[in-house]
């Protein structure tokens, strides 16, 4: 029997959602962002867009319009306790959140202010492009200027994860998550 619901209940019936650990520095202070992001998609193939929606209120917001880029990382299901406290912490009591969740920072390849993590299986930095504000949030557009993989994970030939190894991490709601095993 199907019971009406309150219309915040759409998000949780348009997932899961593909979970992603957002990356970035800080010009002004150097500080270390992490933040995880369910609500991403890509946007275009040519040019290549990206697109990750955070509310206002987290530091993160601050930080990747200061920076004018991001990094996308994918990790998997064995760093979902890491993944799960960047998302539940937030940023402004930290100088390096990446570290403080756990996580090993790694230089970004195509500015000084991207950085990615270690432990990510995948990460693709992203040149942000627009800042769109979208009811109690903010839709941050990055056009995607590298992309790394792990071959284990990701068959780059194909352009798809390989499903038996790639356990990656979808939210479904709240403290809710699954993976693709």
């Amino acid at each position: 029997m199907r019971t009406k619901c309150d219309t915040n209940a759409f998000i949780g019936l348009s997932g899961p959602h593909p979970t992603f650990l957002v990356t970035v520095n800080d010009p002004r202070n150097n500080n270390k962002a992490a933040i995880a992001v369910a609500w991403a998609t890509p946007l275009s193939v040519k040019p290549p867009l990206f697109g990750i929606v955070i509310s206002p209120n987290k530091a993160t917001n601050d930080m990747i319009k200061e920076a004018g880029v991001f990094t996308v990382n994918v990790l998997p299901l064995d760093s979902i306790d890491e993944v799960w406290w960047a998302g539940t912490h937030t940023g402004r009591q930290y100088e390096n959140k990446i570290a403080a969740a756990g996580l090993t920072e790694v230089p970004g390849r195509s500015d000084k202010n991207a950085t990615s993590v270690q432990e990510a299986i995948a990460s693709f930095e992203c040149k942000l492009m627009n800042v769109i504000p979208i009811g109690n949030h903010t839709l941050f557009i990055g056009r995607v200027v590298s992309v790394d993989a792990d071959e284990e994970y990701f068959d780059i030939k194909k352009g798809a994860w390989n499903p038996e190894t790639a356990r990656l991490i979808y939210h479904l709601a709240s403290g809710a998550f699954l993976t693709n095993c």
